[in-house]
């Protein structure tokens, strides 16, 4: 049964500054397990609100950081502007100061933080899980920036990746890489890919990318995924 739920505006400081997001969590008492949920190259649109709703209603505390600062778009041409000119240290550092952020609340288990990025936001999930030993696991989907390969060999959790066989901006040939430095630094690591789905395919705000027989395939993945990672692992 799904849990009954409350969504939020939420605020922490990063490097000295302020990061806005939005966070939804289950209203039942108890601590439980945080996400961070790493937008598009669109930003913080409805979409990503959506998103942490539906895993708060599976139990998570889910906490959405607006790495643009209020700007959203839907024009590709302004998206890519946006996505190009990110400070990508500063975005990086205030994902990972939403870790602390979420340890302070208390209804947060402070050991079982995970994570999932879309699109720009799988780049920068990826990143983060490069500089920190602090989040459990990783949900990376279709990622369009790619890490240097000296970085990724420092991802010190598991990973679950999900990709359109048709995705032109993240190829195969990207995933097969970035696959092939996972298995040769031994990090743990599932990939799937979805036929008939390109880029973006979880987005049903944008129904040229949206395609939903991947986003139904690879949703309960997703879940059980972090079922796994961060409701049944014991603290280390």
């Amino acid at each position: 049964m799904p849990e009954r739920i409350v969504s939020m505006h939420a605020f922490y400081k990063s490097r000295g500054e302020g990061v806005d997001a939005f966070l939804s969590r289950p209203t039942a008492s108890g601590k439980w397990p945080a996400i961070l949920i790493i937008h598009e190259w669109w930003g913080l649109e409805d979409h990503f609100r959506d998103m942490t709703r539906r895993f708060a209603r599976e139990g998570y505390v889910a906490l959405a950081p607006d790495l643009y600062h209020g700007k959203v778009t839907g024009d590709r041409e302004e998206a890519a502007r946006l996505k190009t000119s990110l400070d990508l240290d500063r975005a990086t550092q205030e994902i990972l100061d939403g870790i602390p952020y979420l340890r302070g609340l208390p209804f947060v288990n402070p050991t079982k933080i995970g994570i999932v990025g879309f699109c720009l936001g799988g780049g920068l999930a990826l990143l983060a899980v490069c500089r920190t030993k602090e989040i459990a696991a990783a949900v990376i989907y279709f990622q369009s920036m790619y890490p240097d390969p000296g970085e990724l060999m420092n991802i010190a959790c598991p990973i679950l990746g999900h990709y359109g066989e048709d995705d032109i901006y993240t190829p195969r040939s990207e995933v097969e890489a970035f696959e092939q430095i996972l298995k040769a630094n031994d990090k743990p690591y599932e990939i799937h890919f979805y036929k008939n789905a390109g880029h973006a395919f979880m987005n049903d705000r944008h129904p040229e990318l949206y395609r939903k027989e991947a986003a139904e395939a690879s949703w309960p993945r997703t879940l059980e995924f972090f079922q796994r990672q961060l409701k049944e692992r014991n603290p280390s």
